[in-house]
């Protein structure tokens, strides 16, 4: 016999419609038996916890991680709050008069876009000058982009005779030598040299559990971590297992790979813990570095069209060969010839062979056009958004793109087509707090506040419409509507409670949102001193 705890006094957005709303719950084991009223609750339960009027939401869900790779970054040389080329510089400098001679240094979560004395990617003489004597790798918070100085350079065998593996994954000089400046394969090709300092299962599972503990603190209890192995975006599944089969796994996970499982199992696999999620696709690059695939050039670069990995015919395949096998798809497509390419394979696949429910998951889907809108507006897909893309790429977008800035990150337009769309990170890429991500598509602004009025405004959200991207439309993205995502009798029982009311608060004060507690299956997990 379990015993019953009532949840009572508070404000509860079940998030089951909008503005629907109760003062108590009961959980008994790890689930939701009712929700209404304080004193009905009182009489049903064994005990009784008074929340003191706070307000209380689903617990939050966050669609795009790589988490293990936010995790293994507890072991390198952090440089996110890095302002300038001279800084940087300084930081390694430092940093290396702790590393033992010859030593690799591998950093990671630089962006230059905000830099203030240059916007230029680091290169091997910029490295050279602060560190000569230990080869240096450091990768850029975009996770597609990397700085080697030359002593990496060399012991990747990267000089002026390398072929890259992926055109452009090297950037080569007026003189023929390589900048130091590399990308995704040329990147992950030097990564792969550095000794792993998290090669056994316990030490992935001791960062795991520390980055995840993190995640509780900002009201996650679930998060889709997505493997890139072709850029050393790894997860393991055995190291999630562990830590749940230990009692240590404190949110939900659904795995995305870049592979094809090789044996007979489809999406869903696994328990309410830990499951199989999809096979995930990557058609192009990023905006950033003009790698991500348009139909037009880049504004800023005639001459640049960006990069697909693969042929229309090639990618069909891919998107076929998982669809038959009842493994649900997800695909990284940034620009709109990367779009059009998805939106293809997907009408193709799908008109074939009309499955029930497939639930296509098309990830970022940055740049789009009228006609990508209609298309997928009419085919069983849901859009994973990143919205602090909107803080860390807004700065250099207009230059990038152009007028096609409108239609950058549509998400209100998508809204208005009946669209799904869920709320993601993409962390280690961009920061992991949702409040931070809530805020950021309700106002479409930086995390500074700007620009005045929002980035094409027209596209801002409503906060129920954000809130439910992280909760209910979070949950049926993985097929899991029926047992998380709102606050309902008979669901897992993960909730967050909150000092101020979200939908009463100043917008702009989102971000700024602060958790009291959070619950994962009816246990505490974290709980603000």
């Amino acid at each position: 016999m379990f015993k019953k705890t009532a949840y009572i006094n508070a404000s509860v957005y079940t998030m089951e419609k909008e503005g629907d709303k109760c003062s108590a719950f009961v959980v008994e084991d790890g689930k939701f038996v009712y929700c209404g009223t304080d004193e009905e609750a009182r009489v049903l339960a064994d005990e009784v916890v008074d929340l003191g009027g706070k307000t209380v939401l689903p617990g939050l869900i966050d669609t795009h991680q790589h988490l293990y790779s936010s995790a293994s970054n507890l072991v390198k040389l952090t440089l996110d709050k890095v302002r300038s080329m001279k800084e940087l510089k300084e930081v390694v400098r430092e940093y290396a008069k702790t590393v033992p001679a010859g030593e690799w240094i591998y950093g990671f979560g630089f962006d230059n876009e905000f830099f203030t004395d240059t916007k230029e990617m680091p290169t091997k003489f910029d490295l050279d000058e602060a560190c000569a004597d230990h080869p240096v790798l450091l990768s850029r918070s975009c996770m597609h982009f990397f700085s080697a100085n030359s002593l990496a350079l060399k012991m990747a065998g990267i000089d002026r005779n390398f072929k890259p593996e992926v055109e452009g994954n090297v950037v080569f000089g007026a003189d023929g030598e390589p900048t130091g400046v590399v990308c995704d394969a040329a990147g992950a090709k030097i990564a792969g040299l550095i000794p792993d300092k998290l090669a056994t299962l316990e030490a992935k599972k001791d960062v795991l559990e520390q980055a995840i503990r993190e995640l509780n603190t900002h009201g996650l209890t679930g998060v889709h971590p997505i493997q890139g192995r072709h850029v050393e975006l790894m997860e393991y599944m055995d190291a999630y297992q562990a830590l749940k089969d230990e009692g240590r796994l404190t949110a939900r996970i659904y795995l995305g790979y870049d592979e094809l499982p090789n044996c007979c199992i489809r999406t869903g696999l696994g328990d309410e813990m830990v499951k199989y999620g999809f096979y995930k696709l990557f058609v192009d690059g990023n905006l950033g570095g003009r790698t991500a695939a348009l139909l037009e050039p880049y504004s800023d670069d005639p001459n640049a069209v960006g990069l697909c990995n693969y042929t229309q015919d090639e990618f069909t395949a891919l998107v076929r060969a998982a669809y038959q096998r009842n493994i649900q798809v997800g695909t990284h497509v940034i620009g709109d010839r990367a779009a059009d390419m998805l939106t293809t394979a997907i009408e193709t696949v799908y008109n074939e062979d009309p499955k029930p429910d497939p639930r296509f998951r098309m990830i970022h889907m940055t740049v789009l056009n009228e006609d990508i809108i209609q298309r997928i507006s009419r085919l069983p897909v849901i859009i994973d958004t990143q919205p602090l893309f909107i803080h860390t790429d807004m700065p250099w977008m207009y230059d990038r793109v152009g007028e096609r800035s409108k239609y950058v990150n549509p998400w209100g337009r998508l809204l208005k087509e009946g669209m799904i769309l869920t709320g993601g990170s993409d962390a280690p890429g961009t920061g992991h707090d949702p409040w931070e991500g809530i805020y950021a598509i309700v106002n479409r602004k930086d995390l500074g506040g700007t620009p005045d009025g929002g980035w094409y405004p027209e596209n801002c959200v409503s906060v129920y419409e954000a809130l439910r991207m992280y909760t209910a439309n979070a949950a049926y993205s993985s097929f899991e509507e029926d047992i998380k995502g709102t606050i309902k009798e008979g669901k897992l029982a993960d909730f967050v409670v909150l000092d101020e009311d979200i939908f009463k608060m100043d917008p702009m004060k989102i971000k700024d949102i602060k958790v009291r507690a959070t619950y994962l299956g009816g246990k505490a997990v974290y709980e603000r001193g």
